[in-house]
């Protein structure tokens, strides 16, 4: 009886797991150029805003672990005014550094 049940379970916890589409799943399907509504239609209800500003419109998706949900990583997409898509990055930025001399009299 054990291993009916076991044999019933596997597949279906398998099978629940691939399921679930990661962000990457979907940084895979677009294309920079991509209309805003494309993506839209691909990433669904996973895309969530992250800003809304003149010139350009920022959405992200979380990648979360299937089997114990904790978020494994980010994808953020770029839009510019016009709704195209311009960049998909991990939401790294380049910070300008600076160097300063210090000089003591």
């Amino acid at each position: 009886m054990k291993n009916i049940i076991l044999i019933i379970l596997i597949p279906l916890f398998i099978g629940c797991k691939g399921y679930y589409h990661q962000a990457s799943y979907t940084s895979g399907q677009v294309y920079i150029g991509m209309p805003i509504t494309d993506f839209q239609d691909i990433a669904g209800k996973r895309a969530k805003l992250e800003a809304l500003e003149s010139g350009y419109t920022v959405y992200h998706i979380n990648d979360y672990d299937p089997w114990f949900g904790y978020e494994t990583d980010t994808k953020f997409f770029y839009f510019d005014s016009n709704g195209i898509l311009y960049k998909v990055d991990g939401g790294e930025f380049q910070q300008t550094k600076y160097q300063l001399e210090v000089i003591n009299d």
